[in-house]
C-alpha cells in the first residue's frame, strides 16, 4: 500500500468499495456462522441458509445514520457483534446460548481467514489498467476493522494509495461524513469517481456527497452509470 497523508494534486482518483465490488466471501455472513459451526461442531451439517434470515439487522452498516465511535477499536467492534452472532447461531442451529456463544467467539478468526475470501478476477487488470491511465485508488467500505490486512493478504494492498474502513472510521456509507473522511485526504482539484456495488450506499451517498460514481455488478433503474463488471468501467472511464 502506497503510504502518503495526501494524493498528488496532478492525478484523478477512484474509491472504490471492497466487498462485492473488489472482493467478496462466498457466502457472506450466514456462510461464515455455518463454517464457524461446522468447524466447532462438524456432525452439525448445517448451511447459511439457517442463518440468512437471522441476520437482517445488528451490524452498523443496518444504521448508517448513526455514528459509532466506541467501536473503532477492532476488540471493541468484534465484541459488540458477539451478541448478533450469538443469537443467529442459536436460532438458526437449534442451540443453547451457552454453546452458540462459545461458538459465536470464533466467528472472527474464520471470517478473517483469506483463503475463504475470492478476488474477482477482473479486479487486479482494472486497477492496473485503470492505474496506467492515470488513476489512483483508494479503498472506502463499510467493512470490519482489520481490512487493510484482509486486503493486504489478498494481494491488493499495493494498488491503493490509503484504506478506509468504516469498522475504524466510526461511520458508514452512505453517511456524508463517511465520504468526507476520503475527500478530505484527496486535493479538491482531483476528478475523483466512487465505484461500488451498492446503490444505496455507493452510488447514491456519494453522488449526494458531491462525487460522481459508478454502480458495477448490478443496476438499478435509478442509476444512469452501471456496468456489468470491472472490464466495462476500464473501457467506460478511458473515454473520460
Amino acid at each position: 500500500m502506497r503510504v502518503g497523508p495526501q494524493l498528488s494534486s496532478t492525478e484523478r482518483c477512484l474509491l472504490w468499495d471492497f466487498d462485492n465490488t473488489l472482493a467478496h466471501r462466498p457466502g457472506l455472513w450466514s456462510q461464515c456462522l455455518a463454517d464457524s459451526v461446522n468447524s466447532a461442531m462438524p456432525e452439525a451439517r448445517v448451511t447459511r441458509e439457517q442463518f440468512a434470515p437471522h441476520l437482517h439487522s445488528g451490524f452498523p452498516w443496518h444504521t448508517p445514520e448513526r455514528e459509532h465511535h466506541h467501536l473503532s477499536n477492532p476488540d471493541a467492534w468484534w465484541a459488540s457483534m458477539h451478541p448478533v452472532f450469538e443469537r443467529a447461531i442459536a436460532a438458526g442451529a437449534g442451540l443453547s446460548a451457552s454453546a452458540a456463544s462459545e461458538i459465536a467467539t470464533q466467528v472472527r478468526g474464520v471470517y478473517l481467514t483469506p483463503t475463504e475470501w475470492v478476488v474477482f478476477p477482473d479486479t487486479k487488470p482494472a486497477l492496473i489498467a485503470l492505474s496506467g491511465h492515470g488513476w489512483r485508488h483508494v479503498i472506502l467500505s463499510n467493512h470490519v476493522p482489520e481490512l487493510p490486512q484482509l486486503t493486504q493478504a489478498l494481494g491488493l494492498a499495493e494498488y491503493f494509495d490509503f484504506i478506509i474502513t468504516s469498522g475504524t472510521l466510526g461511520y458508514e456509507k452512505p453517511h456524508p461524513l463517511a465520504f468526507k473522511a476520503a475527500i478530505d485526504r484527496i486535493p479538491p482539484s482531483h476528478r475523483t469517481i466512487m465505484i461500488g456495488d451498492s446503490f444505496l450506499m455507493d452510488y447514491k451517498g456519494a453522488r449526494a456527497s458531491g462525487l460522481d460514481s459508478i454502480l458495477v455488478r448490478g443496476s438499478h433503474p435509478e442509476c444512469d452509470t452501471s456496468f456489468p463488471d470491472l472490464h466495462a468501467v476500464v473501457d467506460y472511464l478511458r473515454s473520460k
